[in-house]
């Protein structure tokens, strides 16, 4: 008897955990809290991997991982879990010199990189977040303007941010015009 009602709660555990699962598509306004938004037809497999491109005579590398992350809206009243694409950058200069590398220690906390969302300028791009380091908080989005499998073409366009007065970057915005993020405006990266 009591292994019946044992196995009775296991069975209705597991229905009640799985009833949480909703796909990646999904609105996060129309899920509970907690719930998890699964990549149930392997969306994001397809960007999975190390990819390669070269600008201004560098060479940038770009490993992407699929993780499930724990996601929290501003405030905390929603907070949910989804699958999602975190990504780190690799740059090596003409001469051979390392001057970035966050592949060798990818950080899945603090990923410079992330997403996998619609893209807002156009429906049949994907999006990915930018957020390099020591930026003074600046960030931007990479659309994928194309994918073909083992080609896709990133752009980035800054988000708009505040003006830092202590960044240690300043002099530098003020001399280029931009930041100095080592990423370039338009590049086709191809998968290794």
């Amino acid at each position: 008897m009591m292994k019946n009602i044992f196995l009775i709660l296991i069975t209705i555990i597991s229905i009640s955990c799985k009833a949480q699962e909703y796909p990646l598509n999904t609105n996060p306004t129309d899920i509970p809290a907690n719930a998890y938004l699964k990549d149930m037809n392997n969306e994001l497999n397809k960007y999975i991997g190390l990819w390669k491109g070269t600008w201004d005579s560098k060479i940038i590398y770009i490993q992407f991982k699929k993780v499930k992350y724990y996601l929290s809206v501003p405030g905390g009243t929603h907070p949910y879990y989804t699958d999602l694409i975190l990504g780190e950058r690799k740059v090596i200069s003409n001469n051979g010199t390392v001057e970035i590398d966050r592949i060798t220690n990818f950080d899945e906390q603090g990923a410079e990189i992330s997403g996998m969302f619609s893209s807002l300028r156009n429906g049949n791009w994907k999006r990915l977040y930018f957020s390099p380091k020591n930026m003074c908080g600046k960030s931007a989005a990479l659309d994928i303007t194309s994918f073909t499998g083992n080609q896709m073409t990133l752009h980035l366009e800054y988000m708009p941010s505040i003006y830092k007065e202590d960044c240690t970057h300043n002099a530098y915005v003020q001399q280029h015009n931009d930041f100095p993020i080592n990423f370039p405006k338009d590049i086709v990266l191809t998968k290794q």
